[in-house]
């Protein structure tokens, strides 16, 4: 049994639509209504990239990288998927993938397309793409929070909130909320179909005014055309449950692993409010290791590359992320190969690099029937950021290469020593040669291991 019980206060960032702050949260209808926003000879390209910005009513501001097209999954993202998802299974983990949509789809509320010919954006198209890659993603054994249906049914709450921020592509604290509770749901189906017993202990979350944010549109806004808006009030929550434990040394049943939807963002402060938000919908203790502007995957797929953590996953890892899901198969091959990992039952060959040089090139004897399905492990002494394989060939004489670059955070000590790749199917090294940064000295070891064939 997994207990659950324990006591945590934890302080998140609640977007609000405009309220008086100089009271308590307040309970009834707000009936604030903002102005439509002009544009101004700036904002017609706020980033000199072609980026512009899209004026709706009651204080609506997009960006049009927010009315990008939607796509499906590619065969080969489906397989790797699949081989993923049978990794965490194996490792005693459920992965929950939570891909957000953009506010595009929900625009229609607010905006007049007829005022932007320029944008090419079908509603149609997008929830048509959305709804495939749903189905593709479910149909390799991942768990997929479908969050779709529930933007497109959203109406403005007793709050004043939108599922989205007015001014800023995040969710509110009641698109949050939304988001929360399906997932929420989604883990207790999935706790009794795995029969696993946890101890639940309901606990008290508190929401007090905070000042406000512009949001990030906001501040583009504000900053291009040197105009001040109405600020969106943001606000501070704690949850706190009681803990039998006397050493608080309670394991997390939940992880979340994601981009800054698995935190609160504003133009002035970024905390955990996701994570607070899911722990008070479950009533199970949740640790949040997410990282703004890491990607869809990335904050998953550098914490994986700690093999002391990846030990210790909890049986719940939950990946929020901006927009549709990723046809990144190298990513996918990096977590899968960091799950299985290299041990004396699997590996294949290893070479031991003492001293530091330029480069480590490892060039492993052939291994005959060995050859086929298997990763590579790369190890560095010092702790690195950015690592590159290049002059590499399979045992087929194809070029063997690549780059593997994953910014540090909190979970890191400092930066990664561990790197993770799956090599082609029915293919394995031949020769390679590791370089660092700058080609800075490297040392280590690079290890070749075979995929079990459950995993294959």
């Amino acid at each position: 049994m997994i207990r659950s019980r324990w006591t945590r206060a934890a302080q998140i960032v609640l977007a609000l639509a405009p309220l008086s702050l100089g009271g308590a949260l307040a309970q009834a209808a707000v009936s604030s209504v903002q102005p439509t926003y002009a544009a101004c000879a700036k904002s017609s390209d706020i980033d000199g990239k072609g980026t512009y910005e899209l004026f709706g009513s009651n204080g609506w501001i997009f960006e049009s990288y927010e009315f990008s097209a939607l796509e499906g999954l590619r065969g080969t993202s489906v397989a790797a998927l699949t081989r993923l998802a049978k990794a965490f299974k194996a490792r005693g983990s459920t992965l929950i993938l939570v891909p957000v949509p953009t506010r595009a789809v929900s625009a229609d509320k607010t905006l007049d397309f007829a005022r932007y010919p320029q944008l090419q954006f079908s509603k149609d198209h997008y929830v048509a793409s959305w709804n495939t890659m749903i189905a593709q993603a479910r149909a390799t054994g991942i768990t997929v929070i479908d969050l779709l249906p529930t933007v497109l049914d959203f109406q403005v709450n007793a709050r004043g909130e939108d599922f989205f921020q007015s001014r800023d592509h995040h969710w509110s604290l009641s698109g949050m909320e939304a988001a929360t509770t399906q997932i929420a749901a989604q883990i207790s189906a999935l706790a009794q179909a795995q029969k696993l017993d946890l101890e639940r202990q309901q606990g008290e979350l508190t929401i007090k005014p905070a000042g406000g944010s512009a949001g990030s549109m906001g501040s583009h806004y504000m900053k291009a055309c040197d105009l001040k808006i109405e600020a969106m009030p943001v606000y501070d929550a704690t949850y706190t449950a009681e803990s039998t434990s006397l050493l608080d040394d309670v394991e997390p049943v939940i992880g979340i692993f994601g981009d800054s939807f698995g935190l609160s963002y504003s133009s002035t402060r970024v905390d955990k409010n996701f994570g607070v938000l899911l722990e008070a919908k479950t009533a199970l203790p949740v640790v949040n290791n997410s990282v703004s502007g890491n990607g869809r995957t990335a904050t998953l797929a550098g914490y994986l590359a700690d093999p002391a953590l990846v030990d210790k996953l909890p049986p719940f890892v939950v990946v929020p992320f901006m927009g549709g899901i990723s046809n990144s198969d190298f990513d996918y091959g990096q977590m899968t190969a960091a799950l299985i990992g290299c041990s004396d039952a699997n590996r294949i060959a290893q070479t031991k690099f003492s001293t530091p040089a330029a480069k480590m090139v490892f060039a492993p004897q052939p291994q005959g029937a060995s050859k086929g399905n298997s990763l590579i492990h790369i190890h560095t002494d010092a702790p690195t950021n950015y690592l590159e394989v290049r002059e590499g060939t399979y045992t087929d004489g194809s070029p063997l290469k690549f780059e593997i670059y994953r910014t540090s955070a909190s979970y890191f000590t400092g930066s990664r020593t561990d790197f993770y790749s799956l090599l082609a199917d029915e293919k394995s090294v031949r020769s390679l040669a590791v370089q660092l940064e700058k080609q800075g000295p490297v040392s280590g070891y690079v290890e070749v291991c075979r995929i079990p064939d459950a995993l294959r």
